[in-house]
């Protein structure tokens, strides 16, 4: 995870030499063909590279998928902290450990969009945001079929792939 972040801080720097400066009209009109507009303005626009690196419509994906990285860690880091309770039922347990497996793939797949991103291989973007979602999709799945249901990670899931869709929605205006 430290590499991904000095990565997309690297990537950051590098971007803000690029001439262009931020541009809000931009951002919201990007978001406004997401499925949750608001969600996806207050996210982006609520990360500090916003400011100054958000001149292109390319600028604003990669922080979307950042956006979307950061949550998938802190979803990670929730469910570690709920396996270190002795207390769990067996079918909470396994879910846990299921769904912290498929946040970890997620993370790495987001980094490889970030990588693909800034390649502009959009195709590659489109798969490896598709492969995210799936792995979030299949934790909620595992957490209702197993009756090991956590309501906060349910509600995790849901703005997980709400921000990854909405990624894919501004990567679909680039292709």
């Amino acid at each position: 995870m430290k590499q991904f972040t000095g990565f997309v801080i690297l990537c950051i720097v590098s971007f803000s030499f690029i001439p262009g400066n931020a541009d809000s009209s931009l951002i919201f009109d990007l978001c406004k063909h997401c499925d949750d507009p608001k969600l996806c303005l207050s996210t982006i626009k609520a990360r500090p590279e916003s400011g100054e690196f958000a001149a292109t419509t390319n600028q604003i994906e990669i922080i979307a998928i950042s956006v979307a990285s950061a949550d998938a860690s802190a979803t990670s880091a929730y469910i570690k902290e709920k396996l270190s309770h002795e207390d769990l039922e067996p079918a909470t347990e396994a879910t846990f450990e299921d769904c912290q497996k498929n946040y970890q793939d997620a993370v790495e797949q987001l980094d490889d969009s970030i990588s693909a991103m800034l390649a502009n291989a959009h195709a590659d973007v489109d798969v490896w945001l598709h492969t995210a979602i799936s792995a979030i999709e299949s934790c909620g799945n595992e957490s209702e079929s197993r009756g090991g249901n956590d309501a906060e990670l349910s509600k995790r899931n849901e703005v997980f792939l709400k921000l990854c869709k909405n990624a894919l929605v501004i990567n679909k205006m680039l292709t």
